[in-house]
């Protein structure tokens, strides 16, 4: 991966990551007009800084010159001008609105960048959606900064790939809301028991408190995520069609995140010219393609639920403990755990192309 690439999508990730954050804080009453504000300001110069990344990687994967037309000498204007051009000569469907977005994007960013507008670029920018001052910024130009860089990326990758530019695409941010939810209580959860862990690393020994409490963590844990989630009948058989797939390094070509959205988990056989699409993007006979999506999808929520050891190996220590637990088979749930960290792991081994 790209280094840049790699760095200005985890900057987005964590953007995202801390409005949710921030919005469910429970000492902080925020100002939302402020906060998406500054949002809006700071996905801008990731956004353009990510995109560029990409057009200027993407140039050995363009075999018809597609992209070029972007890092040629000349104002940004004839660029996107130029990117539209060879976009619509290679058959590739474009939302020209989009290109217009993104261009207006770029001057919000080139303002906030050198701290002063351009009198000409002012109007185009109206034009298309956003203030030309920006504290006037707010959570429906976040939104709309967010769909624009998804389809971007998605007419990128088309270059390579013409049938990418057909894929339906999730475009908005995800919802947040200001209360605690219960995969907050999950995490503090599985954060006391990784506390439990680390104790015992330290070297305090495990008592039966810390194990009683340990098991009512994980039993609490399984029912609020795991249970609901996690189709526990189908795992070993998603477990051993994605072990396949990445033993045989049989992956995608094309950037894994781009995966990453709700429509694929509703794909049936009957979305036929989707089905057709996918077979040669994700490099897959076209019977794999629903068993792949399915096991994709459960692995990737395994890897967001299990995201380390913890819970298989404490529960491999109270298994030899030699406290009896009566409410659980500590050697099933010891499995269990370990099964679906396991199957997380995949997840990442496939996305890395490990």
């Amino acid at each position: 991966m790209n280094e840049f690439i790699d760095t200005y999508s985890d900057d987005i990730l964590y953007l995202i990551d801390f409005r949710d954050s921030h919005l469910t804080h429970p000492g902080k009453t925020p100002n939302e007009n402020l906060m998406y504000a500054s949002l809006a300001r700071i996905f801008s110069a990731f956004m353009i800084g990510s995109i560029e990344a990409m057009i200027d990687y993407w140039q050995d994967k363009d075999s018809n010159n597609i992209l070029k037309a972007y890092l040629q000498s000349g104002s940004n204007e004839e660029k996107i001008n130029s990117l539209k051009e060879n976009f619509l000569q290679n058959n590739i469907s474009v939302d020209e609105s989009i290109l217009n977005k993104y261009l207006a994007i770029k001057y919000l960013r080139n303002s906030l960048v050198h701290s002063k507008w351009k009198e000409n670029h002012k109007n185009f920018v109206e034009e298309n959606g956003f203030p030309t001052d920006t504290r006037a910024l707010n959570k429906h130009h976040l939104e709309q900064m967010y769909q624009v860089n998804v389809e971007m990326m998605k007419y990128i990758a088309a270059t390579e790939h013409r049938e990418f530019s057909l894929i339906r695409m999730n475009y908005k941010l995800p919802k947040v809301k200001r209360y605690f939810k219960k995969s907050q209580l999950v995490r503090f959860l599985w954060h006391n028991m990784e506390q439990i862990d680390y104790a015992n690393h330290l070297g305090q020994e495990l008592d039966e408190e810390m194990i009683h409490e340990a098991v009512f963590n994980w039993k609490i844990f399984k029912q609020l995520s795991i249970d609901e989630v996690i189709d526990i009948k189908t795992l070993d058989s998603n477990f051993s069609f994605l072990s396949e797939i990445v033993t045989n390094k049989r992956y995608s070509n094309i950037p894994v995140g781009l995966l990453k959205n709700e429509e694929l988990e509703k794909l049936t056989w009957e979305d036929e010219d989707s089905i057709k699409s996918l077979e040669k993007l994700l490099n897959l006979d076209k019977t794999e393609i629903i068993p792949f999506v399915k096991a994709y999808t459960q692995a990737e929520i395994c890897y967001k639920i299990m995201i380390n050891p913890t819970a298989s190996r404490l529960l491999k220590k109270i298994l030899h403990s030699g406290v009896e637990i009566t409410e659980l088979s500590i050697g099933l749930e010891s499995e269990l755990a370990d099964k679906l960290f396991q199957f997380g792991r995949l997840y990442y081994d496939y996305a890395e192309k490990r």
